[in-house]
């Protein structure tokens, strides 16, 4: 009797494994340049683009979320990473949008130019906010350097918070892109200022 049942709960678990759900697959994303930004050539000398910088969980390539209505908890989601760490995504993409914005003769992306113009940047904030509404936030600390200047042109924190138009994640990605752009379309205003001063 106890062996017959001892393999009746044998072939039941066998049973119970064949039923699994499969596990999710992962998604990535990466932010698209939409449409182009506003040609205005700002100077001559080329302009480097630097490494951008970050702090615990913004390293990490999960997208980030908070159901706490105070946005203190951070939790990462299972399944839905970004195609690369948040500093350099934000990076690339920041050459991409001066380059298309065409904001100096010549875009570079690494720290191995002298005399150039740089931009640095840190991401303060990357993740998206569950309580409703559903939206994301994004802040970044960007700095624009001249070589013969001492203090900063440009050291200011810009701030973007985008409703989420949408369930899914498709909706969420194109919520950071929006606010990604309009941070980089104020640091280029902000940068047009800073150059065109005496």
């Amino acid at each position: 009797m106890m062996r017959r049942a001892g393999l009746l709960l044998a072939l039941l678990w066998l049973g119970s494994c064949g039923t699994s759900a499969p596990v999710p697959e992962d998604h990535y994303y990466r932010l698209v340049l939409g449409a182009a930004p506003a040609e205005q050539r700002l100077t001559t000398a080329p302009l480097t683009v630097t490494g951008f910088t970050a702090e615990g969980l913004y390293h990490d390539r999960a997208l980030l979320y908070s159901n706490d209505p105070e946005h203190r908890q951070l939790q990462q989601h299972h399944y839905y990473y970004w195609y690369t760490s948040p500093p350099r995504l934000l990076r690339e993409y920041l050459v991409q949008y001066l380059r298309h914005a065409r904001v100096a003769s010549t875009v570079l992306d690494d720290s191995g130019t002298g005399g150039s113009f740089s931009v640095t940047g840190k991401v303060l904030h990357f993740e998206r906010h569950a309580a409703a509404p559903a939206a994301v936030e994004v802040m970044l600390e960007l700095q624009l350097m001249h070589p013969d200047r001492a203090l900063p042109l440009i050291l200011k924190q810009y701030h973007a918070r985008v409703e989420v138009q949408g369930q899914d994640m498709g909706a969420i990605v194109a919520a950071f892109n929006t606010a990604v752009d309009g941070i980089y379309g104020e640091f280029v205003q902000d940068m047009a200022a800073a150059l065109a001063a005496p």
